[in-house]
C-alpha cells in the first residue's frame, strides 16, 4: 500500500505472490515507472513483449494462454497499487460473509490508519515545545480524521471512500506552528505560557482548515475545478518531496528527544545515544518500504506493523526489561500524568488567550496551502477515477474535500482529503459499502475516548519508522522515479524547488519552483516549431495549360504556418524562419551586402513594385544560384540553390528551387499577438521583404490581431489604402491571388479573367479546351490562331463540330447565384467551364453536422475556365457529396450520362477526349496534392 494518501498518482511496479490469497490473480498488465508496458483495454489483448509502437487491431489473432482471457471480465487499472482488477464473475458473498468482510475491511484500514495520524500528529506538532501535550493532541488530529471519515461516507459519491487528515497541508500547518512559536519568542523571549501557544496555533489552524473548506466548495460551486490545477506538477512534486524529508526529520526528531528541524541540525546525530535510538527507525523503516514494494497485499502492512511490536516487546522479555527501563532509556514515550478527557482537551481552545495577531502572518501560507490541497485533492480524484474505470465529478468530489475541511475546521481540526490507497483497498475488495467508512469512523473515535496513551506503550521506534516509510515512499517516487515520467527540465524542476524548500522555506521554495516552471514554460514554447513551412495550392481548378505552368511556378511562393500565441518571446524565432526560407539570386546578395554596408536603404517606394529579378522568369535558363537570407545578412556558409534544372532533367518538368517572389503568414493557427511581436517581428518582416521586391502577404489574421496590425501599420487599411501589406480572410484566397499573380508576370492572363468567347465560337471554345487525340493539349494563345490547321491532320470524328456539340453536349449561361447541382442529388453528367468561376462547397448544414468545431460552409473548390465539374461523381456513380453554385457569369457545357453512352457508340474518338480530359483532370489533381500539404 502507499502510505500517503497525496502521493499515490504514479504507477509502481510489484510483483505480488501473495495475491491469491485475497482474490483471483488477474492477467492484466500494470504498468512500469517509465510507462513503457502497456495496458489492456477493454475489448483488446495484451501485446506481448510490450515494445511494439504500432498498437495490435482487434482483428489480430489472440495468442494462446494468459493473454487470451476475455477482457470483458476485467475492469484494468494502471494506477499505483493497483492492478486494479475486477472479474465479474467473481464468487457471490452470502449476507453473512458479506458482513464478515465489510468488518474485516473495516479492522484493517483502522489498523493501518491510527498509527500513521499519530505520525501525522507528530509532523504537525514537530516543535519541542508541543511534545509534553503530545498524547492530547494526538487525539485532537484522530477526532479530524474521524469527522473527514464521516464526511466523505456520507457526501462523496464513491461509498468505498477514505477521507483522513493527508500529508498535503500537514507542512503547512506545521510551518505555521513553528512560526507562531518563534514569533512569541522574538516578542517575549522565553516569558509565554504554553496556554497561549496552544490556543493560539490550535486556533489558527482550525480557522484555517474552515475557511480552506469554505474555498474549496465555492471552487466546486462554480465548477473550476481546473483552475487549481494550473499548478505545476514539478512544484507540486518538489513540494511532495519535502514532505518526505519533513517526516524523516520530525521522525528523528521524536526518536532522539532532539530539534531537529533544518540540515544544521543533523549534526546533532552524531552523538552515539541519538544514532542508537534513531538508526533501528530508520532500518525498520526501510525495511518496511522493500517488503511492501515487493508484495502487494491487504496483509503486508498490517503484519510489518505487528512483526514490530512483536520484535520490541519480544526484546524487553528477552533482555529482562520492564517498559519503564524503555521509557527510563528513550524507547517509548512518557505516559502523561493525567490523562485528560476529550472535554478537557478541547479547554485548550482558551479565546482569552488567543494571540489574533498573528493570524495575518500565516496568510501567505494559507493561500499556498489552499492550492497545494486543491491539487492534490484533483490528483486523487483523477487516479481514483482512473481505478474505477468510469468518469468522475471533479467539482463534486472538490466540493465534497471542502464540506470534510469545514466541518473539521469548525471542530478544531486539520486539513484533509481523499486518502488514495485506502480507497483503492477499499475498493479491491469489490465493498460497495459505506460501512466500512462508518467501522472506521467509529473505531477512531473509540481510540480517542479511551482512557489510555497510545504513544505511552508503542515504541518510538514504530512512529520513526512509519515516518521513514512515508519519507522514502515520497522522495523516492518524486527524487528518482519521476525521472522517468518528466521532462529534464521539469525533473530539474522538482529538484530546485525541494532544495529551496530544505535550505530556505516553504513559502519562498514554492515561488521560486513557480517562476522557475514559468521560465520554463516561456523557453519550452519559444522552442517549440511554432513556424512551419507548408507547401500549399490554391483550391482553384484551372485549364490544363495553367495548372502544368503553377506546377514549377508555385515555389516562387512561400507559405509559413504560424501557430499559438505570437510574443515577444517568439519574435525572433519568426524573423529567423523568414529568413531561413525566403530565396534570393547570389546578385541579389551582393547588392545586398553593398547597400548594407553603404549606409543606402534598398526598400522599395511602392508597395507591391516588383524588383528586376521578379520579372524574369522561371522558364528561363539562367544559372544564378539562389541563396538564403540568412546567409546574405549572417557570415556563415552559404546554401546553395539551383533556380534551373540539372542537366540531365526533363526541362521545365522537372521540380526545381524558385525565387521568392510571394510571402505568406498563415495565422489560421495563431491565438493571438502581442504589440512587441508586432513592431519587432511582422514589421520589420514586411521592410526586410520589402528591400527584395517580396510582396508580403497575411491570411486567415484574427480579429485583435488584425487590428494590432493594421494600427502598426504592418498591413492595409480597412478601405485598402495605406502601405501595409495585403490581407486576405483565407489562406486559399491568398494563395489564389498569389497564383494569378504569377501567371500574369509570365504574360498569361488567367482564363478565369479572360473575356467570354463569342457565340459562334463558344464550341470552338470546347473543342481547344479538350486534350488532343495524341495526348497532347495547347499550349499558347497562338493555338487558337492556327486551329484549322490542326483539325485538318486529326481523324474528323474526333473534332467536336457544332452539330456534334449541339448532339450531345448542352450548354448554358449562367449568372452569380445559380445552381448546377445540389449535395445528395443523383449525378446526371459532368460539367465544362467553358469561361467563369464555379464554387464547389459543402454546405453549412452538412458541414456543422460533422461535429463540434465546424462552422458555416466549407470551399472545396473553385472552377475556373477549362475545368470540369463533377467528374469524379459521374465514373463512381454516385450521388453530388457537394454543392456547385456559380460565382461569376459563366459559359458551362454540360454532357449528360445518356448523351455520353451514345458518344462512345457513335463517336468514339470524340468520346475518348471526353474521357481524357476528365482522367487528365483527376490526374493532374492527385499530382498536385502530392506535391502540396493538402
Amino acid at each position: 500500500m502507499d502510505s500517503t494518501g497525496a502521493t499515490a498518482r504514479t504507477p509502481r511496479t510489484r510483483r505480488s505472490p501473495l495475491s491469491g490469497l485475497l482474490m483471483p490473480e488477474s492477467p492484466a498488465i500494470s504498468r512500469s515507472y517509465d510507462g513503457s508496458t502497456p495496458f489492456s483495454m477493454r475489448g483488446l489483448p495484451p501485446v506481448p513483449g510490450g515494445s511494439m509502437k504500432t498498437p495490435r487491431h482487434s482483428y489480430h489473432p489472440r495468442h494462446a494462454g494468459i493473454a487470451s482471457v476475455s477482457m470483458d471480465d476485467l475492469v484494468v487499472d494502471v494506477e499505483e497499487n493497483a492492478s486494479l482488477l475486477r472479474s465479474k464473475d467473481g464468487p457471490v458473498l452470502t449476507p453473512t460473509e458479506r458482513k464478515i468482510k465489510i468488518g474485516l475491511y473495516g479492522v484493517l484500514n483502522t489498523v493501518i490508519l491510527v498509527p500513521l495520524m499519530i505520525s501525522f500528529a507528530q509532523i504537525i506538532f514537530r516543535d519541542p515545545e508541543f511534545q509534553p501535550y503530545m498524547n492530547d493532541l494526538v487525539k485532537l488530529v484522530l477526532v479530524s480524521a474521524a469527522v473527514h471519515q464521516i464526511c466523505f461516507t456520507c457526501v462523496s459519491s464513491l461509498p468505498f471512500a477514505m477521507g483522513q487528515v493527508q500529508d498535503a497541508g500537514l507542512i503547512f500547518l506545521s510551518a505555521m506552528c513553528s512560526s507562531i512559536i518563534q514569533s512569541l519568542h522574538e516578542m517575549r523571549g522565553d516569558d509565554f505560557s504554553m496556554e497561549e501557544v496552544l490556543a493560539t496555533t490550535l486556533f489558527t489552524m482550525a480557522v484555517s482548515t474552515a475557511v480552506l473548506g469554505a474555498a474549496l466548495i465555492v471552487t466546486g460551486k462554480l465548477r473550476l475545478a481546473s483552475f487549481v490545477q494550473y499548478l505545476p506538477m514539478p512544484v507540486v512534486g518538489g513540494y511532495l518531496a519535502f514532505i518526505g524529508f519533513y517526516a524523516l526529520e520530525a521522525g528523528l526528531s521524536m526518536m532522539t528527544t532532539q530539534s531537529i528541524k533544518e540540515p544544521a541540525d543533523w549534526i546533532k546525530l552524531v552523538d552515539a545515544d541519538a544514532l542508537m535510538l534513531s538508526v533501528p527507525g530508520v532500518v525498520a523503516g526501510t525495511a518496511i518500504f522493500w517488503v511492501n514494494s515487493r508484495w502487494n497485499h491487504m496483509a503486508v502492512m498490517p503484519c510489518c506493523l505487528a512483526a514490530m511490536l512483536i520484535t520490541f516487546y519480544g526484546l524487553l522479555l528477552i533482555t529482562g526489561s520492564s517498559l519503564d527501563d524503555a521509557r527510563a532509556a528513550g524507547w517509548v514515550a512518557e505516559p502523561p500524568p493525567s490523562p485528560r478527557s476529550i472535554t478537557q482537551i478541547y479547554g485548550f481552545y482558551d479565546f482569552s488567550k488567543i494571540s489574533f495577531s498573528h493570524l495575518t502572518d500565516q496568510i501567505p501560507t494559507w493561500i499556498a496551502m489552499y492550492f497545494v490541497v486543491a491539487f492534490s485533492s484533483s490528483l486523487d480524484v483523477a487516479a481514483v477515477e482512473t481505478a474505477l474505470g468510469k468518469p468522475l465529478d471533479h467539482n463534486h468530489e472538490l466540493q465534497t474535500v471542502g464540506i470534510s475541511n469545514l466541518l473539521s475546521g469548525l471542530g478544531g481540526g486539520f486539513t484533509g482529503s481523499y486518502l488514495f490507497s485506502q480507497t483503492i483497498f477499499t475498493l479491491r475488495g469489490k465493498l460497495d459499502s459505506r460501512y466500512v467508512g462508518l467501522i472506521v469512523f467509529f473505531l477512531e473515535i473509540a481510540v480517542v475516548l479511551s482512557p489510555f496513551s497510545i504513544i505511552a506503550f508503542v515504541p518510538k521506534v514504530f512512529f520513526g519508522a512509519l515516518q521513514m516509510l512515508v519519507c522514502l515512499d515520497l522522495i523516492t517516487e518524486w527524487l528518482w522515479h519521476a525521472r522517468n515520467k518528466l521532462l529534464p527540465r521539469e525533473y530539474g524542476i522538482v529538484w530546485l524547488t525541494f532544495l529551496s524548500m530544505v535550505f530556505v522555506n516553504l513559502e519562498l521554495g514554492i515561488v521560486v519552483g513557480i517562476v522557475i516552471a514559468g521560465f520554463n514554460f516561456i523557453y519550452s514554447y519559444i522552442a517549440t516549431a511554432s513556424v512551419h513551412r507548408v507547401m500549399k495550392r490554391s483550391r482553384v481548378e484551372r485549364d490544363l495549360r495553367e495548372r502544368v505552368l503553377l506546377q514549377n511556378m508555385r515555389m516562387a511562393i512561400v507559405t509559413l504556418e504560424l501557430e499559438g500565441f505570437i510574443f515577444f518571446g517568439s519574435s525572433v524565432k519568426v524573423m529567423d524562419e523568414v529568413r531561413r526560407h525566403v530565396l534570393v539570386t547570389n546578385t541579389e546578395k551582393q547588392e545586398a551586402k553593398t547597400s548594407t554596408l553603404s549606409g543606402a536603404s534598398p526598400m522599395l517606394p511602392r508597395r507591391h513594385a516588383p524588383s528586376p529579378y521578379v520579372a524574369r522568369s522561371l522558364n528561363d535558363s539562367f544559372n544564378d544560384d539562389l541563396t538564403t537570407l540568412d546567409s546574405v545578412f549572417d557570415d556563415h556558409e552559404m546554401h546553395g540553390y539551383s533556380s534551373t534544372p540539372k542537366a540531365g532533367k526533363t526541362g521545365s518538368s522537372a521540380l526545381h528551387a524558385a525565387r521568392t517572389r510571394y510571402f505568406i503568414l498563415d495565422f489560421e493557427k495563431v491565438s493571438g499577438v502581442d504589440a512587441t511581436a508586432v513592431r519587432s517581428c511582422f514589421n520589420a518582416t514586411k521592410e526586410l521583404l520589402a528591400q527584395h521586391g517580396i510582396v508580403l502577404i497575411f491570411a486567415s489574421v484574427p480579429t485583435d490581431a488584425e487590428r494590432l496590425l493594421r494600427v502598426h501599420d504592418v498591413i492595409e487599411k480597412v478601405d485598402g489604402s495605406g502601405t501595409g501589406s495585403l490581407v486576405f480572410d483565407t489562406l486559399d484566397k491568398a494563395l489564389e491571388w498569389c497564383e494569378d499573380e504569377l501567371l500574369v508576370s509570365e504574360g498569361i492572363l488567367p482564363l478565369s479573367e479572360s473575356a467570354p468567347a463569342e457565340e459562334g465560337q463558344r464550341w470552338q471554345l470546347l473543342d481547344e479546351l479538350l486534350p488532343r487525340p495524341d495526348g497532347s493539349h495547347r499550349k499558347n494563345e497562338m493555338v487558337l490562331a492556327d486551329s484549322s490547321r490542326s483539325r485538318s491532320n486529326e481523324d474528323g470524328d474526333a473534332v467536336l463540330t457544332r452539330e456534334l456539340g449541339e448532339m450531345y453536349v448542352t450548354h448554358w449561361l449562367k449568372q452569380e447565384g445559380d445552381t448546377l447541382y445540389r449535395a445528395g442529388g443523383l449525378v446526371n453528367g459532368v460539367y465544362f467551364i467553358g469561361y467563369g468561376k464555379v464554387d464547389v462547397f459543402m454546405p453549412s448544414k452538412i458541414h456543422e453536422g460533422l461535429g463540434p468545431g465546424f462552422r458555416g460552409r466549407k470551399r472545396i473548390t473553385r472552377v475556373c475556365q477549362g475545368g470540369l465539374v463533377g467528374a469524379s461523381e459521374m465514373i463512381l456513380h454516385k450521388r453530388h457529396q457537394f454543392t456547385a453554385q456559380v460565382r461569376a457569369p459563366s459559359s458551362v457545357f454540360f454532357l449528360s450520362k445518356s448523351h455520353y453512352a451514345r458518344m462512345q457508340k457513335a463517336h468514339p474518338t470524340l468520346a475518348a477526349r471526353f474521357q481524357q480530359a476528365m482522367l487528365q483532370s483527376m490526374a493532374i489533381g492527385v499530382l498536385e496534392s502530392n506535391l502540396t500539404d493538402d
